[in-house]
């Protein structure tokens, strides 16, 4: 090669080099955009900068990251308020989780939860007396690309609601907005008061008393996002919102948060997992999060399941008969109940004994029991059970007496089992 072909092919490669550094220069930066709510990430759905901001809200109080399990990190008693915060798209706690948290708010302290989706469990405790035929199951949902959130209260309310988008890779999509129907604000003592909406109709922040303390619930955090807080209104709204924290320590719950599906499928699930460690980041979070990595990570369980399905043709075992799934809800309402008694709450204990009667009827006879019981179903009960009709009148009798006294005595208690107990006893 002489030298002007030389010098020809050195300058190609040049300008090659060049003309890749300078693409590579000008390409977007590519940003994950997945919902993962981490307060050390500065990606669009993490929530670095509203941690930040809680971190200066109190200054001279400090900001604890709970990464452990809450019995660990969590204080009950201090000589000050104290605030625990917890900001995601799905909440998982187990049994001692849901009992640490509320034994701190009962303590007068305060629980701001900002999540899509919340524990059964813990509204067991925070709504066990339902508005009239309005059952607690979940944050209810509409589908829309743009929501206006504002608050109810004067001295809070924005003179223009916050306009909120859902952006994904650059572009404005449809999202689900969680809220909580208005069929659950039904003016109880202790019950839910509404504080803030989505659309001027869809509740998406409200307050419950418990004992001396208070829970917040917020159904909207992808308010608090960093994507979010970058804009002015944003950083309004946030600030409104968090001013019902009392000024003390605050407590960000990082351990409990999961994605919302697992924290859906978890929450409904009637046996705990075998793993708590979901909260945590793992790799193969990191491969799902990353497109390239998360289509060979299903190619390659793809081709594992097909070597399975087809070396498994003629050797597959014999399927084992699995045991029939506890019913654990049912223990849950006895050990409530336990601790009704423990109380001396016998119109409550009454509440309870109830409802284990109606799962009863409705497990071994297929038999729903609404709150009204008509001559009709109960002759088929009487049918199935062999239990004269009279006396089962006189149980659902008895207790329409007791849910309407404010004051139920120990005798009328023991009466009332009574009455049950021969039910249980003589029905076939």
């Amino acid at each position: 090669m002489n030298n002007s072909r030389r010098f020809i092919f050195i300058f190609a490669i040049l300008a090659v080099v060049i003309l890749l550094a300078i693409l590579l220069w000008q390409a977007p930066t590519r940003h994950n955009w997945l919902e993962t709510y981490k307060e050390d990430s500065k990606e669009p759905y993490g929530t670095h900068v509203l941690f930040e901001l809680l971190k200066s809200y109190f200054p001279n109080k400090n900001t604890t990251v709970i990464q452990e399990k809450l019995s660990d990190e969590l204080p009950l008693k201090t000589n000050e308020k104290m605030n625990y915060v917890f900001v995601g798209g799905g909440l998982y706690m187990d049994s001692l989780d849901v009992e640490v948290l509320l034994d701190f708010v009962e303590e007068g302290n305060t629980a701001l939860i900002s999540s899509r989706t919340i524990p059964f469990d813990l509204m067991f405790h925070l709504y066990y007396e339902e508005c009239e035929n309005t059952y607690w199951e979940d944050y209810y949902s509409d589908t829309d690309s743009t929501n206006h959130l504002n608050l109810f209260h004067p001295n809070l309310k924005r003179d223009s609601a916050f306009h909120l988008s859902y952006i994904y890779r650059g572009k404005e999509r449809n999202y689900r907005w969680q809220y909580i129907d208005d069929d659950f604000f039904c003016d109880m003592e202790y019950g839910f008061v509404k504080l803030g909406h989505l659309n001027d109709s869809l509740i998406n922040f409200a307050r419950i008393k418990f004992g001396e303390g208070t829970f917040y619930l917020h159904t909207t955090p992808l308010a608090f996002t960093n994507i979010t807080m970058l804009e002015k209104e944003a950083l309004d709204y946030a600030d409104r919102i968090f001013s019902h924290l009392e000024e003390g320590p605050i407590f960000w719950d990082k351990y409990s948060r999961v994605s919302e599906a697992t924290a859906r499928r978890l929450n409904n699930s009637p046996l705990p997992p075998s793993e708590r460690r979901l909260s945590n980041e793992t790799p193969l979070q990191y491969i799902l999060s990353q497109a390239p990595l998360a289509a060979a990570w299903y190619t390659l369980l793809g081709a594992a399941l097909l070597y399975l399905l087809f070396r498994a043709k003629r050797k597959q075992r014999i399927i084992p008969v699995l045991e029939k799934n506890t019913n654990t809800s049912l223990e849950f309402v006895k050990t409530i109940g336990r601790l009704y008694f423990l109380q001396n709450n016998h119109r409550q204990l009454c509440v309870q004994k109830m409802k284990l009667f109606k799962s009863f009827i409705r497990e071994k006879y297929q038999l729903t029991i609404r709150d009204e019981i008509d001559s009709s179903l109960v002759g088929r009960l009487s049918h199935k059970s062999e239990i004269p009709e009279a006396a089962i009148q006189n149980i659902f009798g008895m207790f329409r007496n007791i849910e309407s006294s404010s004051f139920v005595s120990e005798n009328t208690l023991i009466e009332f089992h009574q009455r049950m107990d021969e039910f249980y006893k003589n029905c076939k």
